[in-house]
C-alpha cells in the first residue's frame, strides 16, 4: 500500500491502524485452518484496524471502497474453513476491542460481535439460561465470528441451525452503503456468509432454560446398531442436547487414558435422560464439528493428513461409511455430529485418512451421488440451501456493490 495512503489511514484512525510487521503476520493467518488446500491460499495483509466502534467501521468501509481495497472482518480467528484468511492483500478489521454488550430477556440475548461465546454462556447460566445453539469452539471463539462462520454446534440435534426456527430476532450489519437491520429469514444473508455481506455489529439470539446435561457413552458393534440408536434418540429430541458418533480408531485416539473401554462404534449422548453409561468426557469438545479437524491433525500418524466432510442422512451414512470401512478399515477414522435439519436427522460425517486414500472415498461418494466440498474457500460450496445463498447474493449486491468485503468468498 502506498505511503500516502497509509498516512491517510493513520490520520483517520490514529494508533488503532497499524502496519507493524509482527501484527500483520499474526492477523494474516488463520491458526485453526488445517486444510492442506485452503492453507496455501492466504496473502499478506496490508494493515490492521483495531475497531473501537461503529464509526470506525463506517469510516474504514468508506475509505476501502473509495480505493477498492479488500476488507476482511476478524474476531478470534478460530475458523477452520478459511473465513478470516485474506486471499487478496487486504485490510484486516479486528473486532475484538469493540464494546461488549450482553443483555437478556426471557427469550433473547442481545450481544455485540466481540463477546466471547464462553463469556455469554457464563453470563446466561448464572441466570438459568443458555444459548440455544453454540459452537464447539465456545471456549475461544466470539459470537460475531460464530454468526458469520456457521450456525450449527452444540444444540443442533434439538434445534438444527441456530438461525432457523426463529433462532435469531435480528442482526445489525454495516455495509458500504449504510446500516441495515435484518430480521427473521433475512438474517440468513449473514449466517455462514463469512463477512461478505456486511460487518456484524449486534444480534439477538434465541436462548433456552439451562439443564444439567449428562454425557453418556453407548458402545456398539456395528453401524446398523448405530443407526437404530440414533432413530430411537430422535424420539426424545427435546431431552437430547448433543450426539456424536465415533469409530474405535477416532475415540481411542482422543480418549487414550481417558476412556476405560472403547467400542467398535461409539455413540456419545448428552441428555437429561438415561441412555448409556454416564462418563466424564471433558475432552468431548475436541471431537465436535470442526474441532475434529484440528484435534486429529495433531494426533494421527497419517503421513499426508487429509479430511473430507459430507452431510449424510441416516440411510446414506449407513451405506457410505460401511463401504468406506470395508475398503480402508483402520486406515480411515470416522467422526459424526448428529443434527436435525429440516426435520430430518443428518450426520455431519468427517472422514480422516492419508490423502492417497481419498480416491477410494470419493469414488464411493460419487457412486452414491453425494456432493459437498469442505476444501473450498467459497461459501457457495458449503451452504446446502439455495434460498440462503440467494439471500446472501442479494444483500451482497445491496451492501457491497464493489465487492470489497472478504472478496473471493461468495460467488455471485
Amino acid at each position: 500500500m502506498e505511503l500516502s495512503l497509509i498516512k491517510r489511514f493513520e490520520k483517520e484512525f490514529d494508533d488503532r491502524f497499524t502496519t507493524d510487521e509482527r501484527i500483520i503476520e499474526e492477523k494474516s493467518k488463520a491458526p485453526y485452518l488445517v486444510s492442506p488446500i485452503l492453507s496455501k491460499m492466504g496473502k499478506k495483509a496490508l494493515g490492521v484496524l483495531f475497531v473501537k466502534d461503529e464509526e470506525d467501521i463506517l469510516n474504514i468501509l468508506k475509505l476501502c471502497d473509495e480505493y477498492r481495497i479488500p476488507l476482511v472482518p476478524r474476531g478470534a480467528g478460530t475458523s477452520t474453513i478459511g473465513q478470516v484468511l485474506p486471499i487478496y492483500p487486504s485490510i484486516i478489521l479486528d473486532m475484538n476491542n469493540m464494546k461488549e454488550v450482553i443483555e437478556i430477556d426471557d427469550k433473547w440475548v442481545k450481544v455485540t460481535p466481540s463477546v466471547k461465546v464462553l463469556r455469554a454462556l457464563d453470563y446466561l447460566r448464572r441466570r438459568g439460561k443458555e444459548l440455544r445453539v453454540y459452537p464447539s469452539s465456545f471456549y475461544i471463539s466470539t459470537l460475531g465470528g460464530y454468526i458469520a462462520g456457521g450456525d450449527v454446534g452444540i444444540g443442533s440435534f434439538q434445534y438444527g441451525y441456530q438461525f432457523d426456527n426463529n433462532g435469531v430476532n435480528y442482526v445489525k450489519v454495516l455495509g458500504v452503503t449504510g446500516k441495515y437491520t435484518l430480521n427473521g429469514k433475512d438474517a440468513l444473508a449473514v449466517a455462514q456468509a463469512a463477512g461478505t455481506t456486511g460487518v456484524i455489529t449486534e444480534a439477538e439470539l434465541a436462548i433456552i432454560d439451562y439443564e444439567d446435561w449428562k454425557d453418556q457413552l453407548i458402545r456398539l458393534n456395528d453401524l446398523e446398531e448405530v443407526v437404530k440408536v440414533l432413530k430411537k434418540l430422535g424420539e426424545f429430541r427435546s431431552k437430547v442436547r448433543r450426539i456424536t458418533v465415533e469409530d474405535y480408531e477416532a475415540l481411542s485416539l482422543v480418549g487414550k487414558d481417558r476412556v476405560d473401554k472403547v467400542g467398535k462404534w461409539n455413540v456419545i449422548v448428552a441428555s437429561t435422560l438415561s441412555f448409556g453409561e454416564e462418563v466424564n468426557l471433558r475432552f468431548l469438545d475436541e471431537l465436535a464439528f470442526a474441532a475434529i479437524y484440528v484435534t486429529m491433525s495433531k494426533l494421527t500418524k497419517f503421513k499426508d493428513y487429509f479430511y473430507e466432510v459430507r452431510l449424510l442422512s441416516l440411510d446414506s451414512f449407513l451405506r457410505v461409511v460401511k463401504q468406506v470401512k470395508e475398503a480402508l478399515g483402520s486406515n480411515v477414522l470416522i467422526h459424526g455430529d448428529v443434527m436435525t435439519l429440516r426435520g430430518e436427522i443428518i450426520i455431519y460425517t468427517v472422514f480422516i485418512s492419508d490423502k492417497s486414500n481419498f480416491e477410494i472415498i470419493d469414488s464411493i461418494m460419487l457412486k452414491e451421488g453425494i456432493p459437498f466440498e469442505i476444501h473450498s474457500i467459497e461459501v457457495n460450496d458449503r451452504v446446502d440451501e439455495e434460498y440462503r445463498l440467494e439471500l446472501m447474493k442479494k444483500y451482497k449486491r445491496i451492501m457491497d456493490p464493489h465487492n470489497i468485503l472478504n472478496p473471493g468468498k461468495l460467488r455471485l
